[in-house]
């Protein structure tokens, strides 16, 4: 099995693998659950998210499976 990292990626590619609609990651971002520079950040405009460091918090916190 290859594993290819995706990196820092656009909320509809977390909306399809992950299931966490822009709300659910609005709301995450603005109660600090997820961290600006390590989770999420903004380039020209565009709010992008770290796959990779998404898939950790929720791993090292029990919230995904």
């Amino acid at each position: 099995m290859v594993y290819v990292k995706l990196g820092w990626v656009k909320a509809k590619i977390i909306n399809q693998h992950k299931g966490f609609s822009d709300d659910a990651l609005n709301r995450m971002r603005a109660t600090g659950k997820i961290v600006e520079g390590k989770h999420w950040k903004k380039v020209r405009g565009v709010v992008m998210y770290n796959y990779e460091k998404i898939d950790e918090y929720f791993e090292n916190d029990g919230i995904a499976a």
